[in-house]
């Protein structure tokens, strides 16, 4: 079961074992399944790696083959202040 998907492009966007800031969506069962969030958090091609699975969706949604692992460090809040 994966915790967590992001869409990008090509693999490449994703640097193994190193600090980056993602959007990924929420796959958590409840209300808030499917939510966007913005994380810094570490990816690794290992499934076994990280506590957390990703699954990876290209462009139009098609699914990779190979799961992921992801360890969400925190939330990044991209909202501007005044807004919130």
């Amino acid at each position: 079961m994966f915790n967590y998907d992001i869409f990008i492009n090509e693999l490449d966007e994703l640097l193994e074992d190193q600090e980056m800031e993602l959007e990924v969506r929420d796959l958590t069962p409840g209300i808030h399944k499917y939510a966007f969030k913005w994380v810094k958090a570490h990816v690794s091609v290992n499934p076994d790696t990280y506590p957390q699975k990703l699954l990876i969706r290209f462009g139009r949604g098609q699914a990779y083959e190979k799961a992921y692992s992801i360890q969400v460090s925190g939330e990044i809040n991209k909202i501007p202040e005044k807004y919130l």
